[in-house]
């Protein structure tokens, strides 16, 4: 520190920074405060999903199946006839 010219002022760390603890009531209120309003927002949330699934859910539902199980029974079909050909052709 004796390189520090004249014009130059030393600040000691212990007065540019003297914290107080944060009060722990208020951190406590804030909690319940936030964990109600979460609460608040993930039952309307999920009453909001639950009248869609009733709307709309089971026509989605529908459509996905009226596409996807015929490629299934498709395929499954197709191995099941490979079988039986298999089969027939070793007892010929």
């Amino acid at each position: 520190m004796a390189n520090v010219g004249k014009d130059e002022e030393i600040i000691e760390l212990t007065e540019v920074v003297e914290e107080k603890p944060a009060p722990v009531k208020k951190e406590r209120e804030k909690a319940p405060e936030y964990a109600s309003e979460f609460l608040a927002a993930k039952n309307a949330l999920k009453a909001r999903a639950e009248e869609w699934m009733a709307a709309e859910g089971v026509r989605v539902l529908e459509r996905v199946a009226r596409e996807m199980f015929p490629k299934i029974a498709e395929e499954v079909l197709r191995q099941e006839i490979a079988k039986l050909k298999a089969e027939v052709e070793e007892k010929e």
